[in-house]
């Protein structure tokens, strides 16, 4: 303390030992307890120095916040007291509504850290820039950074759009190619490209909302249903994205980015570098969010096309239309989907013949598509339309790199519809046992009942059976049966261990 008089060391030393020890631990204890001193000093130096003392022991996370740097978020977070502007209290429990975290984890951290541990200085530097590399990056965007169990990273700002930008760098940063090439978006690993490697990294972002608070402990660390929030994204982002970089966001963060830039428009947004995809509902373990994904790669912006094909579908399923609308959406979402992607061409094992293959083409499914929509639309031929639905679940699973997003409904939706057929074809069963007379003659009757120990005969006589005209309309059977099982097909994506 070279610069300061005599005095003001003296008064500072006190003051340390009564921090130190614990006995000072806020801003306000420390004013009051000097203003009782009887010091003949000016204090105020003294006092900003003690103040840097009591953030370094007890606001950990925000130890690095001033208000210079981070006005925004200074005045989110801190409380001030009395005329003293460039000191105060951190809050330690905020229900406020321009607070945002960011929950990020580094895919391949593990993996990178054991292949380096024979090589002491390239794990240094890279635990440099997981330190002194993201808070850089956080800073130039007026948001705080911190690295949390090695492969976690956690970012807090006071908008939304501080908050993506933030974390679409550190991904740029992270990636040995940029992400996104506009200049808007920097990409900072210059003195550490050496040691980098391609690593991806999946993010959730949670706040803008009232009801959802962020605790700050005593020591400064983290908590509540905020940040609880933006892991519970993240780790959905990992679900939906187990390779590549995803974003993840609350619909309260869609709702503040788009209403900040209404005022003062980013670059970000005046350059249409980024997309808010509409997820729908996703439940976690008790708790469902509304959530959106952030495209921010042109290899996915022709998911655009598309999007508004699935909040059709997030409402047919919303108003439970079991009984036409939702299969049609579905399958005209993913005809959608399949036609905006790129062409592929994959080799799959024929179902009669598993020693030959087939190819898989976009062509193919859409017509398998297009074809699945009819038989439904005839409405006396669900099940070939529910078992064609089953079949292109399992071809989508098979092609490389078709929304995981949509192909979760689809799952969902025909492992309903597969449910509800089990009872459809039992009451097509006593339908047919009712009117067998109709149906048959004497001869096809009398081979009818013989043949039900023989099975693929059976079987064979009972598919016609189930298309004669004589049993009238199925669709009044198919949607009675829809009525009757709404409480089973009540559909909820869930992420998550249930």
């Amino acid at each position: 303390m070279a610069a300061y008089s005599e005095a003001e060391q003296k008064l500072f030393h006190h003051l340390y030992e009564k921090i130190i020890t614990r006995e000072i631990t806020t801003f306000a204890n420390l004013v009051e307890y000097v203003s009782k001193l009887k010091y003949s000093v000016k204090s105020d130096k003294v006092i900003n120095k003690s103040f840097q003392l009591l953030k370094e022991l007890h606001w950990g996370f925000f130890k690095d916040l001033n208000r210079a740097n981070y006005t925004r978020l200074w005045k989110e977070l801190v409380l001030p007291y009395g005329d003293y502007r460039e000191e105060g209290d951190l809050k330690r429990n905020i229900s406020i509504s321009n607070i945002f975290v960011a929950m990020l984890d580094i895919h391949g951290y593990t993996k990178f850290c054991q292949e380096s541990k024979g090589n002491l200085s390239r794990l240094h530097k890279f635990d440099e820039f997981l330190h002194d590399g993201i808070k850089k990056i956080a800073g130039r965007n007026h948001a705080l950074a911190t690295r949390e169990r090695g492969d976690e990273i956690i970012i807090i700002a006071a908008s939304a759009t501080d908050t993506i930008k933030t974390t679409l760098e550190i991904i740029n940063s992270f990636s040995k190619r940029s992400v996104i090439k506009d200049r808007t978006v920097q990409r900072d690993r210059k003195d550490f490209s050496i040691i980098l490697p391609d690593f991806k990294i999946t993010a959730g972002i949670a706040g803008g909302n009232l009801t959802t608070p962020l605790i700050i402990t005593e020591s400064g660390l983290l908590s509540g249903y905020l940040i609880n929030t933006a892991a519970r994204l993240q780790s959905r982002a990992n679900e939906l994205s187990p390779k590549e970089s995803k974003i993840m966001a609350v619909q309260s963060v869609y709702n503040s980015y788009l209403k900040e830039n209404k005022v003062i428009k980013s670059d970000l947004y005046a350059k249409n570098l980024i997309f808010f995809f509409n997820n729908g509902p996703v439940s976690f373990k008790g708790v469902k969010l509304y959530s959106y994904e952030i495209i921010f790669t042109k290899e996915e912006r022709y998911r655009e096309k598309f999007v508004k094909l699935m909040e059709v579908l997030y409402d047919s399923l919303k108003q439970q239309l079991w009984k036409q609308k939702i299969f049609l959406d579905l399958i005209t979402a993913v005809s959608e989907a399949v036609s905006r992607m790129p062409a592929f061409s994959v080799e799959i094992t024929n179902t009669i013949d598993p020693g030959q293959t087939d190819k898989l083409t976009k062509v193919f499914l859409l017509q398998l598509c297009s074809k699945a929509s009819q038989l439904y639309d005839k409405e006396d031929d669900y099940p070939s339309a529910i078992s064609l639905l089953g079949q292109i679940q399992r071809l989508l699973e098979q092609v490389p790199g078709f929304d995981m997003l949509l192909y979760s409904y689809v799952a969902e939706v025909n492992a309903k519809y597969s449910e509800l057929m089990k009872a459809f074809d039992q009451k097509l069963e006593r339908e047919i046992e009712e009117k067998i007379d109709s149906i048959f003659n004497e001869q096809y009757k009398s081979a009818y009942l013989n043949s039900k120990k023989a099975t693929i005969t059976y079987e064979k006589l009972r598919s016609y059976a189930k298309k004669s005209k004589a049993l009238g309309k199925k669709k009044f059977i198919w949607y009675n049966l829809i009525e009757e099982n709404r409480d089973m097909l009540e559909l909820e994506i869930y992420s998550g261990k249930k």
